[in-house]
């Protein structure tokens, strides 16, 4: 989920809690209108009855209003507050009411929850002038004789117009520029932090690589070295048919060992973001042979099983995929390290229609329903020394591949994480 459907949802929470709040100020205002304490005709209360209904109708309704047009029924609710203001600028002194500034209040709550609309302009600069000069030319009857002066003034109504549609006009502009402005700032921030994680993950998963990678080196070139240097003096000598075939498979197996290690010394070595055809199966056990030599993987039984996937390949980028599934295993090899007996990690390749899907799954305690949850949306660690972001960096990792990661506890314990990727 990215990061827009996190603030899409943040949004959406608090226009109904934002229409929550109006609604309760709204029934309060109501009451006091209907019991005569506020100095304004009944007609007024009823306009605001209605306003209230119609927020306690978006707040109770909300979960059944469209996804993407909880927006819409935003701005409308915005038109029918304004159009409440203009009455109650009416029956407050026209010109002079106090209450034209509610007209800015609507249009700063709009920039903040991001309604972008060219109604509420418009509705709120029509709904003033025609209680204004509706009043002056006697469309409507005036209710407030204590502002019939300033309401009789064709001057005074031309210069207080002008001033509040121009204020409607700059409060629209500015309110939008200011909240783009923050908008942006906070996206900018999120891409560095995103940024400044991904360079993290690069530089720890590539640091444990290349640790793994030299060991192997070290602990692997000694031996073969020795293998082929046999090989090549038993290949001088005379030998039968029979010998040298012998002699031919032994040295084929020897230089598989050397291309083997040479893949596996690939890893821990930067790599850039080109996409490529990986064979699976032979891409996870070069993983699997990386990550039998952590520490804590000594007595672990590592097990890769692939039920028809041999021939699976998919195209990705291949310094994307060593870091996710290298965090991945290296996950269930540390969740099964704390077992008293067995301890075993089960890597399965397999097709998923047009997918592939590598399904690793460990004996371990697993974790929380509530963990699982909320695994992807924050850091979460079951670890003493951990960051709790190795996960969503395993996310993002596969997302940027068009690729999916799913968690769940296994019916006989343990936890269970599986990955789809679309087949090259």
């Amino acid at each position: 989920m990215n990061s827009a459907a996190d603030q899409d949802e943040k949004t959406r929470k608090a226009l109904r809690l934002n229409a929550l709040l109006a609604g309760f100020l709204g029934l309060v205002a109501t009451v006091l209108l209907f019991l005569g304490r506020l100095p304004f005709p009944r007609t007024v209360a009823w306009f605001s009855l209605f306003s209230v209904c119609c927020y306690f109708t978006y707040f109770f309704a909300f979960k059944l209003i469209c996804r993407h047009c909880y927006r819409v029924a935003g701005v409308a609710l915005s038109q029918i507050g304004a159009l409440i203001i203009s009455v109650s600028v009416y029956y407050t002194g026209g010109a002079v009411s106090p209450l034209a500034f509610l007209y800015m209040a609507v249009l700063v709550s709009e920039a903040i929850y991001g309604l972008e609309n060219k109604l509420t302009v418009p509705v709120s600069a029509a709904g003033y002038l025609t209680a204004v000069w509706g009043i002056y030319y006697g469309v409507l009857p005036n209710p407030t004789p204590w502002a019939a002066p300033a309401n009789a003034s064709p001057a005074f109504l031309v210069i207080i117009s002008a001033l509040l549609v121009s204020y409607l006009a700059m409060t629209k502009n500015l309110t939008g520029q200011i909240i783009s402005h923050l908008r942006a700032k906070i996206e900018s921030e999120a891409t560095q932090k995103d940024a400044l994680l991904g360079k993290f993950s690069e530089l720890n998963s590539t640091a444990q690589l290349g640790v793994l990678a030299h060991r192997i080196a070290h602990d692997l070139r000694g031996p073969i070295a020795s293998v082929s240097g046999y090989l090549e003096l038993a290949a001088l000598k005379q030998r039968t048919p029979e010998e040298r075939e012998e002699l031919r498979t032994v040295s084929e197996t020897v230089d598989s060992m050397v291309a083997t290690l040479h893949g596996i010394t690939r890893f821990g070595k930067p790599g850039g973001p080109s996409e490529e055809k990986i064979h699976l199966p032979d891409f996870m056990r070069d993983i699997v042979a990386i990550a039998a030599f952590a520490p804590r993987a000594k007595g672990v039984r590592l097990e890769i099983v692939e039920p028809g996937g041999d021939g699976l390949a998919v195209t990705a980028a291949r310094a994307d995929l060593q870091q996710a599934f290298f965090n991945v295993i290296k996950n269930a090899v540390e969740a099964v390290g704390d077992n008293p007996d067995d301890k075993h990690v089960r890597i399965t390749i397999a097709r998923a229609g047009k997918d592939a899907r590598v399904t690793v799954a460990d004996n371990g305690p697993g974790i929380s329903e509530e963990t699982l949850n909320t695994v992807f949306r924050k850091p979460v660690t079951t670890k003493h020394d951990g960051t709790g972001i190795g996960l969503l960096i395993t996310r993002d990792l596969l997302v940027r591949n068009r690729g999916e990661i799913r968690l769940r506890n296994g019916p006989g314990g343990g936890l269970t994480v599986e990955a789809v990727l679309p087949l090259a």
